[in-house]
């Protein structure tokens, strides 16, 4: 498998083992197609001998070979003909290799990444998997669809052509070729260097001045507020004047070789330099006048198929390019299933000796010891950092623990099907996730067989039921469009509506009330206080008033449990927890 390292020792930038791989499914269509594109591009060459033939015909035997000469007509027609006959079904056959390439790749990238941990996403993002699924594929589509079969062409036809001209006079179509290969060897190697020498630097400054246009485009309420705009402005300023010097720099670079080439391999300068042999040899009474029709025909568009190819070096790199980062995804490594499935007595959630860690280094969670009762609330509190969300996200499996075990009703959540795992657990984000379609199939998201009048009760229960009433078309209004706006608190009332309708026995709650104004908190609270009936709750909390009258409050401090207990059990030792209410009290008084 031939490999481009990348620097620093990251994964490779290019595996083109990669590319072979992932059209492997699909490659005797694309085989069948590439061969028929093949013969499509010799048949293209047919009509130009046969011009060049007939010209030579009668030259030299005038009419008195009408047999011949309506021989290399029908010829040229019958060639003509045959290529667009292969031409189209070759177009055809990698066409629906392509579609069976795409339709392939992007179910097997979805049932992978169906079976990563919830971790993966958290880590990568939606930009990750968009990336993969659309731009990758879409990628390694332009070289299955198109550029296989048009290198084939470029590649066979310039071959026949070459085949054909030795076969007419050795000598000139030998010294033909040589001038093309003479004029791409002296300069194609410069516009190689050019773009190697100034390709880093381009991408550099390209990141550069995108980064300083976001930051303009983001930022630029406060930026002009705070009188800082010259200074911005400068930045993108000099963001762009320097990518404007690497393009230059590169154009210089690649520009003179690149316009010479043109100039060169013109089919201006071929006839010039054909005619210049033919007529050597002619002169010299080395070959026929009528041998110069061949070269002339043929020989004039021979550049042209060979600076095509040349051209779809750089599809056949992105392609490499996308397979590879495709390869990447596909080779993470899947969340193990369980040989045999356990079931859960009840909705206790234990963490016995749990240590955890993102890698190498200090590990994010160490030793922890915790059990949440069935029908009880604990608060997970302490300061950024501390492990809380590592801690909340490991009960349903985001990330597999290093030692140790997490526990629900008795059974090890690796003992747990994926699929009934998730159902168990309800996951309340501080960062509200909302579909962009009706709120009735948001709330249903997560019990898609919910009736109408199921959905409606759990938005009662989320005390958003009157909000959406409101909406234009009530639970039918499609959130994110213009008439479906909702502020924070109301979206994350939709959430928490999922989360009653989805009445799972775990209910995992991450600062819902993050974004809530002080009157929406008070909705937001009524609505966690439907959803933690009957159930294992788990809380999240930096509003730490919010968990005041909690079953149990769990403070973790550098990864370990620093303290458990009571709000007032907790305010009396006189520990972190402490000294966290006491901070956050000072705050509030010193704002009012």
């Amino acid at each position: 498998m031939t490999q481009e390292p990348a620097p620093g020792g990251q994964p490779p930038l290019v595996d083109t083992g990669a590319l072979k791989n992932l059209v492997r499914p699909v490659r005797g269509k694309l085989l069948l197609g590439v061969a028929l594109a093949g013969l499509s591009s010799a048949c293209a060459l047919v009509p130009y001998v046969a011009v060049a033939e007939l010209g030579r015909t009668l030259l030299e035997h005038g009419t008195s070979e009408s047999t011949l000469v309506w021989w290399w007509v029908l010829a040229g027609i019958g060639g003509a003909v045959l290529r667009s006959l292969l031409y189209i079904g070759a177009t055809q056959l990698c066409h629906y290799a392509d579609a069976d390439f795409r339709y392939l790749t992007r179910s097997r990238i979805a049932r992978h990444l169906g079976r990563l941990p919830l971790g993966w996403f958290s880590a990568n993002g939606s930009g990750e998997v968009k990336k993969a699924v659309a731009d990758d594929v879409k990628q390694v589509h332009t070289l299955v669809a198109h550029a296989a079969a048009d290198m084939t062409s470029g590649i066979v036809m310039p071959l026949a052509a070459v085949v054909y001209m030795l076969t007419v006079d050795w000598r000139v179509g030998l010294l033909v070729v040589g001038y093309v290969c003479v004029v791409l060897a002296v300069l194609a190697p410069r516009i190689q260097q050019g773009y190697q020498r100034n390709m880093d630097a381009f991408n550099t400054a390209q990141a550069e001045l995108t980064k300083t246009t976001v930051e303009l485009a983001d930022g630029v309420e406060v930026i002009k507020t705070y009188g800082t705009a010259s200074r911005s402005f400068g930045r993108f300023a000099e963001a762009t004047d320097r990518l404007s010097d690497v393009c230059m720099r590169w154009m210089a670079g690649i520009g003179r070789p690149t316009n010479l080439i043109n100039t060169l391999l013109s089919p201006a300068s071929m006839v010039v330099w054909i005619a210049a042999v033919g007529c050597t040899f002619i002169a010299f009474d080395w070959t026929a006048p009528g041998t110069l029709l061949p070269f002339l025909a043929v020989g004039v568009g021979l550049p042209s198929t060979v600076l095509n190819v040349a051209q779809l070096g750089y599809a056949i790199r992105d392609a490499q390019l996308g397979a590879t980062h495709i390869a990447r995804v596909l080779s993470e490594r899947p969340l193990p299933e369980p040989e045999s499935a356990a079931v859960p007595k009840n909705s206790r959630v234990t963490f016995e000796g749990v240590t955890f860690g993102y890698g190498e280094g200090t590990p994010a969670l160490r030793d922890i010891d915790v059990v949440l009762e069935p029908g009880t609330v604990t608060a997970l509190v302490g300061p950024s950092g501390s492990g809380k969300t590592t801690f909340a996200r490991l009960v349903p499996r985001f990330w597999d623990v290093d030692a140790g075990s997490i526990r629900i009703g008795g059974s090890d959540v690796r003992d747990i099907p994926t699929q009934k795992l998730l159902s168990m657990v309800a996951f309340v984000f501080q960062d509200v996730i909302l579909l962009r379609t009706s709120v009735r199939d948001n709330i249903r998201l997560g019990r898609p067989e919910a009736t109408d009048e199921e959905v409606e009760s759990a938005a009662r229960a989320a005390q958003i039921h009157d909000v959406i009433t409101t909406l234009p078309d009530g639970y039918d209004t499609v959130l994110g469009e213009e008439n479906g706006e909702l502020s924070g608190g109301e979206r994350q009332r939709v959430t928490i509506a999922r989360a009653i309708l989805q009445d799972a026995p775990v209910v995992i709650l991450d600062e819902a009330t993050a974004h809530a104004d002080p009157h929406s908190e008070a909705d937001v609270q009524r609505a966690l206080g439907a959803l933690s009936r009957n159930r294992t709750l788990l809380v999240i909390a930096h509003r730490l008033h919010t968990i005041a009258g909690v079953d149990q409050i769990v403070v973790l401090d550098e990864g370990k449990v620093a303290e458990r207990g009571t709000h007032g059990d907790l305010l009396e030792s006189g520990g972190l927890y402490s000294r966290l209410w006491k901070a956050q009290q000072t705050v509030q008084e010193t704002g009012k």
